[in-house]
């Protein structure tokens, strides 16, 4: 079970590891305004901000801190507990991320898409530990 759980805290530093990439990326890989037009749609005192400024610019910390967290704690979660039914759980909201990443494919929300690998992975991790750990440690342990 130590692979397993090694599994998980992997998935956990690279969710990390993706926001940090993501804070440091061009705003206008995830603005549809830059995309279109070429420039950066803001509201505000913002105007100055242009497509090729970094992402954490742009946002500000906030979302991307909740980008973390939303893609790290899971993970994290499925690490500590090593249950089944919470590893199946952290696996279905890889899935729930996916699908809100897909409803926000035009703001920087989809970058929750990253769950899409985590959901592989986690799916696998999940199905080996259904397999290898037996129902009753589970009361148990």
């Amino acid at each position: 079970m130590l692979s397993l759980r090694v599994v998980w805290w992997s998935l956990a530093f690279a969710a990390v590891v993706f926001t940090v990439w993501t804070a440091m990326s061009p705003a206008g890989g995830v603005s549809l305004s830059c995309s279109k037009s070429g420039q950066l749609d803001l509201e505000g005192s913002r105007a100055a901000l242009q497509c090729d400024d970094s992402i954490v610019r742009v946002e500000g910390v906030w979302p991307l801190v909740q980008l973390g967290q939303l893609l790290a704690i899971p993970p994290a979660v499925a690490a500590l507990v090593m249950r089944r039914w919470v590893s199946w759980l952290v696996v279905f909201t890889f899935l729930v991320l996916t699908f809100i990443a897909v409803a926000n494919w035009s703001s920087f929300w989809v970058s929750l898409g990253f769950a899409v690998p985590m959901f592989a992975v986690g799916l696998l991790a999940a199905s080996v530990q259904q397999i290898l750990q037996p129902a009753q440690s589970e009361r148990f342990a």
